[in-house]
């Protein structure tokens, strides 16, 4: 008799209000656990997601230096020299001047 009444006490000791206090802490313990889950997932795939801009940063950062050296390249003088030359255009052996006093298509 005493040894139900002992357990009676034991029992009513690890419940609260008619809940389970084990079985509180065991859900409790279970939402962490999948809470750490879920955002250890969404923290590596964050991570994957970091990792793709970084590569896009730097194919974009390459292809901005390289159309940068064209620019240069294309707006040089010697650029400009040799593309006149493609084009047809070669540097005057003589060069004339002329004076304001002389009448440049001047009508008779």
């Amino acid at each position: 008799m005493q040894n139900k009444k002992r357990e009676n006490q034991i029992n009513k000791r690890k419940t609260v209000a008619g809940f389970n206090i084990s079985m509180a802490l065991f859900s409790i313990l279970a939402m962490f656990i999948v809470a750490t889950v879920f955002f250890a997932i969404e923290a590596s795939t964050l991570g994957a997601h970091l990792a793709e801009l970084e590569n896009e940063e730097i194919a974009l950062n390459k292809e901005k230096q390289e159309y940068s050296n064209q620019l240069i390249n294309s707006s040089s003088l010697s650029g400009m020299g040799e593309k006149a030359e493609q084009l047809g255009f070669i540097k005057p052996s003589d060069v004339i001047y002329i004076s304001e006093k002389e009448a440049v298509a001047k009508l008779p």
